[in-house]
């Protein structure tokens, strides 16, 4: 270490890095990619045109769903025929409770509309159809999704039946007061297994497509292990035959999930959508007279997902902080709780984090100022040794355990503080309590950057379409104002400004909940530097200690 400058630079340096690093790797590993375009099906692998519907046109559910593997299915005339000469016209069944209201076809049994109304978010894609049913029969795979069915329903369930032949398909829905659904499915006759068909996909529910998109996930939980595939690693699609306990999918905020009851899925089979989505289907081969699931269409809430028991709650993305970031979530709320405003919240909560860290920026700041006055002497040692820098190291070393100085403390309580920063990101970023949480003023969903002054032109590198909020600028200026503050080499001010401009542009695109946070932390650390550093009492002492002891003391040896 050559002197007190290098020192206070490679603090800076180091510390900056670190942020950047996490910050622009977490971007670059999260950054969506666009899902190959799927091959056409060849005739092999064209799926039957199910019947016609009242207007002489195929239900709309019958060109999007799809049976578990495609390459399976055999081609063939519809085996189910409409239950009368005439078409069909579609029947709409309710079934509703406090949390959700969802919408029933008879065209195919199926769900076509569910809405959280805590939420306000309809989760199934417009015009498309979810939980449809593929039977296989001794002629192949046969998607039941375009068949209609009679229809019997009571305030709280719905039943669904087809016949044709020797073959008879009856399904079941009872609502319960959540947001869960009692999911029954029988096939008599020659049904060999049927697959419950998610080909649909989640819809997307938030306004930021490009962001949104990074979240859609297919699961599939075999044994005590949780298998997890992002959309853009489908490039082809993917079935395993791994006896699964549950499967779902998952976009930014809401989970699709199928538990089977009393047995195991045999196999699973997921596809990219041609937008960036996640499809899925499901099979049960050699079934019972019944086979029973539990299907959830809801939020992540991580609470309402643990108390199921079998690993829902890890669909909930946490990173590698997942424990420090799930007590997080757990205090977050309680705070909100107390104060009734996420963002009041985390200004509540970024002032119990800098008393918890006080003592160690307190003697960050210490070490800090000992430099600061240590500095003259570290002068005299530069110019005093200046053709010998083994020397001049090795006289610099002795100095600083002379004076009890540890130059490389200031990175300690970064370092530190790195896993609660990378924690609330997590949290402001994934957990469904933040989705439209307001600070007020401007301040409308803290899980979203502020974006006040709109955007930066997209041609830009790396920031190009961040948006611009005054939240980021008045952390990014706080930010200059506390290096400027602590450092104590004011001759390189280039590094001092251009290393938080530099963080400041990268946290453009961060969620404003956590902009605001390290404001917040950035201003009681600016006031915690005036009173400890420009008169405060730990100072004055320090001072008085300190400068006797510089004239004092013999130079090192």
């Amino acid at each position: 270490m050559k002197n007190q400058s290098d020192s206070n630079s490679l603090t800076t340096i180091i510390g900056f890095v670190l942020v950047a690093v996490i910050l622009i790797g977490s971007q670059m590993l999260l950054k969506p990619k666009r899902p190959q375009p799927q091959p056409a099906a060849t005739p092999a692998q064209a799926q039957p045109q199910p019947a016609e519907t009242a207007g002489g046109r195929p239900p709309a559910s019958a060109s999007q769903s799809s049976v578990p593997n495609p390459q399976s299915l055999t081609p063939g005339p519809a085996l189910l025929a409409p239950l009368s000469a005439e078409p069909v016209p579609e029947s709409i069944v309710v079934l509703e409770n406090a949390l959700l209201r969802v919408e029933f076809s008879n065209i195919g049994g199926t769900v076509k509309s569910a809405l959280l109304k805590k939420y306000d978010a309809e989760v199934v894609p417009s015009g498309k159809y979810l939980l449809g049913t593929a039977v296989l029969l001794p002629q192949g795979w046969f998607n039941a999704a375009g068949t209609p069915m009679r229809v019997a329903a009571t305030d709280s369930s719905v039943t669904f039946t087809a016949r044709a032949d020797s073959l008879t398909i009856t399904k079941t829905f009872t609502l319960r007061q959540d947001y869960t659904l009692d999911h029954r499915v029988s096939i008599a006759g020659p049904g060999l297994g049927f697959a419950i068909d998610g080909m649909a996909g989640l819809a997307l529910t938030e306004k930021n497509v490009k962001e949104g998109l990074l979240h859609f996930h297919f699961y599939s939980k075999v044994g005590k292990k949780l298998h997890q595939t992002p959309s853009h690693q489908l490039k082809k699609p993917q079935g395993k035959c791994d006896s699964a306990d549950w499967v779902g999918i998952k976009s930014k905020y809401f989970l699709l999930a199928v538990i089977a009851c009393g047995r195991t899925f045999d196999s699973t089979y997921a596809v990219a959508l041609d937008d960036g989505r996640v499809g899925f289907s499901a099979v049960v081969r050699k079934p019972a007279p019944e086979t029973q699931f539990t299907v959830y269409l809801g939020p992540i809430e991580y609470n309402r997902l643990r108390a199921f028991g079998i690993g829902l709650d890890n669909v909930v993305g946490l990173g590698w902080t997942r424990p420090l970031a799930v007590a997080m979530l757990w205090f977050l709320r309680l705070l909100y709780s107390i104060v009734r405003n996420w963002g009041v919240a985390i200004i509540v909560f970024s002032i119990l984090m800098k008393v918890a860290f006080y003592p160690l920026t307190r003697t960050q700041t210490k070490q800090m100022r000992q430099m600061q006055l240590l500095q003259p002497k570290l002068n005299e040692l530069k110019v005093k040794y200046k053709n010998d820098a083994q020397k001049l190291n090795s006289e610099t070393m002795q100095l600083y355990k002379l004076y009890k100085i540890n130059p490389a403390s200031g990175c300690l309580p970064l370092l530190i503080q790195m896993p609660v920063f990378w924690a609330l990101y997590a949290v402001l970023r994934n957990a469904i309590e933040m989705r439209g949480a307001a600070l007020g003023l401007w301040l409308k969903d803290l899980s979203q950057p502020d974006v006040l002054f709109g955007h930066l032109p997209s041609a830009l590198p790396m920031v190009g379409g961040a948006a611009i909020g005054l939240v980021p600028i008045l952390m990014g200026a706080s930010s200059i104002v506390q290096t400027l503050m602590t450092s104590t080499d004011k001759k390189n001010l280039a590094m001092t400004i251009i290393m938080p401009l530099f963080i400041t542009l990268i946290f453009l695109n961060m969620p404003s909940g956590l902009q605001l946070y390290w404001f917040m932390y950035n201003v009681l650390s600016i006031g915690e530097t005036v009173i400890t550093m420009k008169g405060g009492l730990p100072w004055r002492k320090l001072k008085s200690r300190m400068e006797p002891s510089m004239v004092t003391a013999p130079p090192p040896k």
